[in-house]
């Protein structure tokens, strides 16, 4: 008893790879379809049955060998009788998962090793995390002496779980085994887990201790500034966001953490220049004009004299809805542009002069688009009438032939009675009555 712990001490030693290091996957061919050593003990689940699977045991997969016709034969030349119908036996089961059985495949295999593997796969795709970790206490009883999956790789799986399905606690709890282990992904999943727990001063303080800070690293140091209330790290963070992906995201970071109006404005307008989307130009609309104003509006308190400010907001709520997104950025930017311009070329009667040609220009746009409204609104209001009264002559029209038909089939039974009351008539039909 005490040779064969030994033994099993040792395998597991041995077989058993760092997290850090990247666990090698198991492939297995046609042509060398033996189990490898890591799994040759036949006490673990469906033992004979892996050899027909290639196992990546990296990123915890596992998939049925697909062969050809020709490569089939071929490789059934290698096989034992038993070996050959272990192989059907995984076949069947494996076309049932393929075609998306679960429910048969769970009732009638529910410890066939292969299949819970990639039902757990299959559970993590849907953002099924519940599941997912009853699946995996099945697969951690199955190879209980990480003989498939090393232990590294089945703590990994299990973090990641924890993570998904908020239990951030559990998480932390495995993720610390590997606290020493330098090992980037895994302070970026404390970091994570510390963030889900509202903590974000050690969230901070992992993600710092990553040596090559990925994309989504960057995005969550963000969100800890963000929630910190941090403006100045925030966008130290939010420039090499921008840097890595020039994006509108990115660019309404930098314009959120900026610390002064005009950085702002430059931010929201390359924003702005970044996206088709209307319901983000709309957006970033609203910011630009409110900044807008309010550089004009303290521009003119600046001025020693009454001036009648012009406002866009005045006259972009009288337009109509029918004014498309970019003529309304058109208009808007040119009316803003308009009026710095005036500030700079005029002063005194003259300047006030300006700005009431400003207003009285866009009063006039403002009336001309609702007469272009209120006119496409009357020939709609025409074309429903004119249909209206299409529809109700066409009505008329087969009212008029349904009376037409009425009455042909009327006369058509008049006469038919008409003929047979002849016919029943012994005096008028039979000729020998005379």
């Amino acid at each position: 008893m005490k040779k064969l712990c030994s033994i099993l001490f040792l395998s597991l030693v041995l077989f058993l790879p760092d997290w850090g290091s990247g666990a090698q996957a198991i492939v297995i061919t046609a042509q060398n379809n033996t189990v490898p050593t890591s799994v040759q003990n036949k006490n673990i689940p469906y033992y004979n049955y892996l050899r027909f699977y290639n196992i990546d045991s990296q990123n915890f997969k596992i998939a049925f060998k697909q062969l050809n016709e020709e490569e089939e034969k071929d490789f059934f030349r290698t096989l034992t009788k038993d070996e050959k119908k272990d192989y059907k036996y995984a076949k069947k089961i494996q076309q049932m998962i393929d075609r998306g059985a679960w429910g048969e495949v769970l009732y009638k295999y529910p410890d066939f090793y292969p299949a819970l593997i990639q039902y757990y796969q299959n559970c993590k795709d849907r953002n099924l995390y519940e599941e997912a970790l009853r699946i995996m206490d099945k697969i951690r009883m199955g190879d209980r002496y990480n003989q498939i999956f090393s232990k590294d790789s089945v703590n990994h799986e299990l973090a990641q779980l924890y993570i998904q399905n908020k239990q951030y606690m559990k998480a932390i709890d495995i993720l610390k085994q590997y606290e020493n282990s330098y090992n980037d992904r895994v302070y970026a999943d404390m970091a994570s887990c510390y963030f889900g727990l509202q903590n974000y001063q050690k969230a901070i303080y992992y993600l710092n201790k990553t040596r090559n800070k990925q994309y989504s690293d960057n995005e969550l140091l963000y969100s800890c500034y963000i929630e910190s209330k941090d403006m100045t790290n925030a966008h130290k963070i939010a420039v090499v966001l921008s840097n890595q992906k020039y994006n509108f995201e990115n660019l309404m970071r930098l314009q959120t953490t900026s610390s002064n109006d005009a950085e702002k404005l430059k931010y929201a307008y390359q924003a702005r220049n970044t996206t088709n989307d209307t319901a983000e130009i709309i957006m970033i609309n609203k910011f630009i004009a409110d900044l807008e104003q309010k550089k004009l509006d303290n521009q003119i308190s600046a001025l020693h004299q009454f001036i009648k400010k012009p406002n866009w907001e005045f006259f972009r709520s009288q337009l109509p809805e029918t004014v498309s997104t970019a003529e309304l950025c058109q208009k808007q930017d040119e009316f803003f542009r308009t009026a710095e311009r005036y500030l700079v070329m005029y002063n005194g009667q003259q300047l006030t002069n300006a700005f009431n040609s400003l207003n009285q220009d866009f009063t006039n746009y403002v009336q001309q688009k609702k007469n272009e409204y209120y006119q496409t609104l009357q020939l709609q209001m025409q074309q429903a009438q004119l249909q209206a009264q299409q529809q109700q002559q066409y009505i008329q029209q087969q009212l008029i032939e349904q009376q037409r038909m009425e009455n042909y089939i009327r006369m058509q039974r008049v006469m038919e009675m008409g003929n047979r009351a002849y016919y029943s008539n012994p005096l008028i039909y039979d000729p020998y009555f005379w």
